[in-house]
């Protein structure tokens, strides 16, 4: 009867120690989740930052930004602030021969005699 009470315990105890470990692989399990779940919201809010950054860093909220300024001496082109140039010399040879259908060493030929 000693060795069957024996058995028993030991059988009771190695059950007990399962149990106990089965428990420890589930706790971990889930909190193995909320971390991962945890780390996909920072990488969504990591996205949306960077995101919010390269918006604040575009050339366009620069520009709104530097004209927005009380102090700014940056203003909007408008008519008055552009020049017309007309085309002539060099670069009216060079069209003319990209018009008459010259290849690069034609044009360059044309540009070069052109300037003299």
């Amino acid at each position: 009867m000693g060795h069957f009470l024996k058995g028993m315990a030991v059988i009771t105890i190695m059950a007990l120690l399962y149990i106990h470990l089965q428990m420890n692989i589930y706790a971990l399990a889930y909190q193995g989740k909320k971390k991962e779940s945890r780390i996909e919201k920072l990488a969504e809010n990591n996205a949306a930052v960077r995101n919010d950054i390269l918006r604040l860093q575009s050339s366009d909220n620069i520009g709104r930004e530097l004209l927005t300024k009380e102090n700014s001496s940056y203003r909007f082109a408008s008519r008055r602030n552009v020049v017309e140039v007309e085309s002539g010399g060099a670069v009216g040879a060079l069209a003319a021969g990209v018009g008459q259908g010259q290849d690069l060493l034609g044009r360059v030929m044309t540009l070069a005699f052109s300037s003299r």
